[in-house]
């Protein structure tokens, strides 16, 4: 009996340790690392898998509950999220957000209680459309450990593909109003699109590209304006066009940054308020562009490379304002190029500018004439303007000049021809005539020689403008005898707009008897 209870008692003292060692095993897991879907971790909590943490969708003012990770706010009007108390959650985290679609945004208020903080602040507002916040409790307040909006544009299409587009509706693709399409990539096209208005933009336009690929018709087509920007364009197959636009009076088209390249014909760009290309580069296309009929047409920094044909830019019909400046235009006879035709513009409202373009190359230059309306200032091109206006007639048959009266002004008989005429006219005998639309000054030399019928007779010379005397013109030579020939020179600087006139008219201030001009040589400039 006592060897048995012996046996026992040393049963249990074993049993006993094993529980020991056990609990203490156990005790130095808990405090150690647990792994969730591995033996080995490497934290505290490591998790190699997906994490699940409670999600809540709100649209009126509530509480942050025990319960709750992430909170949604998506309510039409303003609300108020309340925090619980900091200091029995420490360490407790919440991502709250401002999920709102309603505009205008109504603000998300976060809110504490026991006058505790958010970063030092009684509250917090969400008031940017999709603005989130997650905070932290410290055990006394709240602190904020990451912050952001996620904004995402509004009427914004990202173009990858031709599907990204709408629907076309009878071979035409309208675009959206108020929208912005960016093209991404080369987008191959068999419909027209109608631009409606909205911006058809891309970042690259060597990668980001609008390619019409059809035998007829054209890319771009309607009576509606819009915005294309760095993108490349073409319409590559014969038949086809880039553009047959017929805008609306108060319409404007924008075409800007890009390359338009390898077209069969760039087309027609008809109508609209305001037409401007910008920073265009054109190569490889087998005919140009026409613009008709546009209120103001804005070309700026256009490059036309030799590699293109026929006729790079025509303008026709009537415009109010023709502004073409800086870019270059390189023709080559090769390609039967022309870089510019004005032939068919019937008027000009307000002005035409052409400067800074440089034009070069073998083919021709410009084809037509420029009026008045136009200052031209370009390298490769003469230059016109009414700056450098100028005129020049010379005496070719002898006529004497008769006076009524002693000292009484009258205008030299003669008859006159017209050479080295530039926007000034001379259809009449001894008189040129300012053609130009700006006034300006211009400096006048008028050389003669005079005989008279009789010795010791003076006679005084004067610049008339408009049939009244310049004072400040006069000069006076006097003939001693009957065979005597005076010459003189008479100078001076008048101010001249459209239609004034000049010529040169004599007195006799010794009597009323007559005297031959035999030479006279008028210019200004």
């Amino acid at each position: 009996m006592a060897e048995s209870n012996f046996k026992t008692n040393i049963q249990f003292r074993l049993m006993k340790t094993f529980i020991t060692i056990t609990l203490c095993l156990c005790m130095l897991n808990i405090h150690a690392q647990i792994g969730i879907g591995t033996t080995s971790p490497t934290s505290t909590l490591d998790i190699r898998g997906s994490l699940s943490l409670n999600y809540r969708a709100f649209t009126a003012s509530t509480t942050a509950a025990s319960t709750d990770n992430h909170l949604l706010f998506t309510g039409t009007s303003a609300a108020t999220v309340t925090l619980p108390d900091a200091t029995a959650c420490a360490g407790r985290i919440y991502s709250i957000k401002n999920a709102s679609t309603t505009n205008p945004l109504p603000v998300l208020t976060i809110a504490t209680t026991s006058a505790q903080t958010i970063d030092a602040s009684t509250s917090w507002l969400l008031n940017d459309s999709k603005e989130i916040i997650t905070i932290i409790s410290d055990g006394s307040n709240w602190n904020i450990i990451s912050s952001g909006t996620q904004k995402t544009r509004n009427n914004y299409v990202l173009v990858q593909s031709a599907a990204d587009l709408p629907a076309p509706v009878a071979g035409i693709i309208t675009l959206a109003a108020g929208t912005t399409y960016e093209v991404n990539g080369t987008i191959i096209l068999t419909s027209k699109i109608n631009l409606n208005g909205c911006y058809l933009v891309g970042m690259d336009a060597n990668n980001d590209k609008l390619i019409y690929t059809p035998g007829s018709g054209e890319l771009f087509t309607g009576t509606k304006g819009g915005t294309m920007k760095t993108l490349t364009l073409a319409a590559i197959t014969t038949g086809s066009k880039l553009f047959n636009l017929d805008l609306g009076a108060t319409e404007n088209l924008i075409c800007r940054d890009n390359v338009i390249a390898n077209c069969k014909d760039v087309g027609l760009v008809k109508g609209g308020y305001i037409v401007f290309f910008s920073v265009i580069n054109y190569s490889g296309n087998l005919n140009g562009i026409t613009y008709q009929d546009n209120t103001n047409l804005l070309l700026d920094n256009t490059a036309w490379f030799s590699t293109n044909s026929n006729t790079f830019e025509k303008m026709v019909g009537t415009f109010t304002i023709i502004e073409k400046l800086g870019g270059f235009s390189h023709s080559m006879l090769t390609l039967s190029a022309t870089a510019l035709d004005i032939s068919g513009i019937t008027s000009i409202t307000d002005a035409g500018n052409l400067k800074n373009t440089a034009f070069l190359g073998t083919g021709t230059r410009v084809s037509g004439s420029f009026s008045g309306k136009w200052e031209v200032e370009a390298p490769g091109l003469p230059t016109e303007k009414d700056d450098v206006a100028a005129g020049n007639i010379y005496l070719t048959t002898i006529t004497t000049t008769t006076f009524s009266a002693v000292n009484t002004p009258t205008k030299i008989l003669c008859t006159t021809t017209a050479v080295g005429l530039f926007r000034v006219s001379s259809s009449v005998t001894n008189r040129l005539l300012y053609d130009g639309l700006k006034t300006r000054r211009f400096a006048v030399v008028a050389s003669l020689s005079v005989t008279a019928q009789a010795a010791n007779k003076t006679f005084s010379f004067y610049i008339f403008k408009n049939g009244v005397r310049l004072p400040e013109s006069e000069q006076a030579m006097r003939l001693s005898t009957g065979v005597d020939k005076g010459s003189l020179t008479i100078s001076c600087t008048i101010q001249l707009s459209t239609n004034d006139y000049i010529e040169v008219w004599a007195a006799n201030t010794s009597d009323a008897s007559s005297m031959t001009v035999e030479t006279l040589n008028v210019t200004i400039r």
